[in-house]
């Protein structure tokens, strides 16, 4: 079930979206759930089905939610950018040779995401759990800093408050509320890099003791 953002929010969502950049998904999920799992952002068949890891990366990370021994409708599963970040690229078709336009994803720039940064601190705040899984840097770095890098921190418990956003300030404030974090990879990461699957496994081991 996915968190009902105002409409007043959803506009403002709409209204930061500027240059490559496309769709706008909310966060889906139980609204009582053991965790919140915090993404990068969405890609193109996420902004086509409405909901976040619908993609092939889905598909990994419910692998990795089998692990945890839960499903979808047990978590909450949102990003920390709710568009389609994108660049265009020119390519050759093979069979015709003629030149066409795709778009690749691409991460979110620092300044998109303060741009809606609402988004995600509004669902974390209608949220009752204080528990939260990161995977990949960009979550991880929404959430606790800039200087945080997954590959050296995966696996380890964060508890205190977490990073939102003071558009007054225009500068990053912790949360009155106290999270745990825990980050790991980002499911794309291991069809890269095998070898992260063992450390991908431990830390859902560590994860899993936790519910």
């Amino acid at each position: 079930m996915t968190v009902v953002l105002p409409a007043s929010l959803m506009a403002r969502g709409w209204q930061t979206v500027h240059g490559d950049v496309e769709g706008l998904v909310a966060g889906d999920g139980s609204l009582t759930p053991r965790f919140i799992l915090v993404g990068e952002a969405p890609g193109e068949t996420e902004v086509t089905a409405q909901k976040p890891f619908t993609g092939r990366a889905g598909v990994e990370l419910d692998k990795s939610l089998a692990v945890l021994g839960v499903t979808r409708a047990d978590i909450f599963i949102t990003s920390a950018y709710h568009s389609r970040p994108f660049h265009q690229r020119t390519k050759i078709a093979k069979r015709t040779g003629a030149a066409y336009l795709k778009k690749d994803n691409r991460p979110p720039t620092q300044r998109e995401i303060r741009q809606q940064a609402f988004l995600l601190d509004y669902e974390l705040a209608q949220l009752p759990t204080d528990l939260i899984l990161t995977i990949g840097n960009v979550g991880l770095r929404r959430l606790l800093g800039p200087t945080y890098r997954v590959g050296t921190v995966h696996g380890q418990l964060f508890t205190g408050p977490v990073q939102c956003y003071d558009a007054a300030t225009q500068k990053y404030v912790p949360t009155k509320r106290i999270y745990r974090v825990m980050p790991t990879f980002h499911p794309a990461a291991v069809f890269y890099n095998r070898q992260l699957q063992l450390a991908l496994t431990a830390d859902l081991a560590r994860f899993k003791q936790l519910l």
